[in-house]
């Protein structure tokens, strides 16, 4: 059976199978993923961690920062540019919790427009990670495209994760919404233009279930 996603062993990103290496890291991709590492620094046990949560009135507010971002290209004859962008691994603290979260599923697409304006998107689509030492699972939920053009033939798309939705253990769920979202336009002679665009920071909300 043909094989619908292939993962980067290094960055841990999972891309459609018609990516061939990494575009963060240019490692060949792979068809299997290693185990996500246990964090042990700035970790605090499950009970604690959702004792903070009760103590603030059920549902803790942490702001979140984009500190690295994933960026590919691509090109099709004559003058399709697609620009691709996506925010890999997001950070933040409140007190003692530092939260620590990468993308490790990246979600993709190519439009087009007659005669020669192509647009690329892409979010992140699933991101795990640590909460306090604890393991969280995020997906996105909320995906928002622009799309923008420039005479004759540059076409800029641009795509975010608005927001995201999961759980950290079995008594906290976790939102994520987007407040600031980064963007940057590039091009290629002679009608090539690259549109890219990511969640730069966010407000990530645990409550209690």
């Amino acid at each position: 059976m043909k094989k619908e996603k292939i993962f980067c062993p290094q960055c841990r990103c999972q891309f459609p199978a018609w990516v061939r290496t990494c575009p963060h890291c240019k490692t060949p991709l792979s068809e299997e993923l290693p185990p996500l590492p246990e964090i042990t620094d700035k970790a605090i046990s499950y009970e604690a961690l959702v004792d903070v949560v009760r103590k603030n009135g059920g549902q803790l507010k942490i702001d979140v920062t984009t500190t690295e971002v994933g960026r590919d290209t691509k090109w099709m004859f004559p003058y399709f540019g697609y620009g691709f962008a996506w925010a890999k691994k997001m950070m933040g603290t409140y007190s003692d919790i530092l939260v620590d979260v990468i993308t490790t599923e990246v979600g993709m697409e190519k439009k087009w427009r007659f005669p020669y304006i192509g647009y690329g998107f892409a979010w992140a689509k699933k991101m795990e990670g640590h909460i306090g030492g604890n393991n969280a699972v995020l997906t996105a939920t909320k995906v928002d495209r622009e799309k923008k053009w420039r005479f004759p033939y540059t076409g800029y798309g641009f795509a975010w994760t608005q927001e995201m939705s999961g759980e950290c253990g079995d008594q906290l769920k976790i939102d994520v919404v987007t407040t600031e979202v980064g963007r940057e336009k590039k091009w290629r002679f002679l009608y090539i233009g690259y549109g890219f665009a990511w969640a730069e920071k966010g407000v990530l909300t645990l409550s209690l279930k």
